[in-house]
């Protein structure tokens, strides 16, 4: 017969919290405890004092931390995936590296701590003081930061994916365009401008939902033309696509219901020179008035068109 195994080592065996409050007091105070590497899965630790505690590679998977104190606590590497720091006060703790994945840190105090590298995916970070706080290379991708303090943060180098937020996936399209409008200050304050860019054309897609939601349908409709038409002055490239389309639709017009003399490259000439108003030249002979008031018309469109491109194609290169 197999023989039964024993009972794991001390420092494998799960903590609850009557274990830690044992432990603090064992060893005259939290500060400089070492709970590194210990299992505290699921444990009530709410407003329990760990400041200075040493929580490295810990398993904190969705323990109730809320209101504790964890200030200056080492935390890197720790797992807490899940788990809910609401009201935690983390200032000055190091948790780089940390696995924060779908943590709540609803109103947390962040200020000056150490979340380098850590992933915050999904994280909820809602009114949070994370001002002074290190977020380079953080995995921030669908994170919640809506009215969040970001002064003097560092976010430069995070991981923002499709630079959509958790909020704006949500439906809180107010909270969203909130969020992405401070985003996008922050990055231009630091001179990421190309970033600031897609957290503004994030913003406006926050606004044009949030006027659908709304039924506010003038305002959703408009802001549905300026996306398609420029991205709301992000996408220079749709411009250029639109003009492209019109040029080759006027072209096709002509020449299947024979408003220009000649075949369809002839259409197409007379057409592009139509949509740059550069003047007709070469170009074959308008058939009647339609072809003449369409020609007209391009002209009209092409020069908003080109100057709509230069607009949003300078905004971009002078940044």
């Amino acid at each position: 017969m197999d023989e039964p195994e024993g009972d794991p080592p001390e420092e494998k065996k799960p903590l609850t919290r009557e274990d830690v409050e044992r432990l603090i007091e064992e060893h005259g105070g939290p500060e400089g405890l070492d709970l590194s590497g210990r299992d505290l899965r699921e444990a009530d630790l709410t407003e329990l004092d760990l400041h200075g505690a040493h929580l490295s590679d810990a398993n904190l998977q969705g323990a109730d931390l809320r209101h504790g104190n964890l200030q200056q606590a080492n935390m890197v590497l720790a797992n807490l995936q899940g788990a809910d720091l609401s009201g935690a006060n983390l200032q000055g703790a190091d948790p780089s590296d940390a696995n924060l994945q779908g943590a709540y840190l609803y109103a947390a105090n962040l200020q000056e701590a150490n979340l380098r590298w850590a992933n915050l995916q999904g994280a909820a970070l809602l009114w949070a003081n994370l001002q002074g706080a290190a977020l380079s290379g953080a995995d921030l991708r669908r994170a919640r930061l809506a009215y969040a303090n970001l002064r003097d943060a560092n976010l430069e180098g995070a991981n923002w994916g499709d630079y959509v937020l958790g909020e704006e996936i949500d439906g809180l399209f107010g909270a969203a365009a909130s969020a992405y409008r401070a985003l996008k200050q922050w990055h231009t304050e630091a001179g990421m401008y190309d970033v600031a860019g897609e957290f503004h054309y994030r913003e406006m897609e926050a606004r044009r939902k949030a006027a659908w939601k709304a039924r506010r349908l003038p305002y959703a409709s408009a802001m549905y033309l300026l996306r398609f038409l420029y991205g709301y002055g992000e996408r220079p490239l749709l411009v250029v696509a639109w003009a492209a389309a019109v040029i080759l639709g006027f072209a096709l017009g002509h020449w299947l219901f024979g408003t220009v003399a000649g075949g369809l490259w002839d259409a197409l000439y007379y057409s592009a020179v139509s949509f740059t108003a550069l003047g007709y030249g070469w170009a074959a002979e308008p058939q009647g008035w339609a072809g003449r008031f369409l020609g007209v018309g391009e002209s009209l469109l092409g020069v908003f068109m080109m100057a709509l491109f230069l607009v949003t194609f300078t905004r971009k290169m002078t940044r």
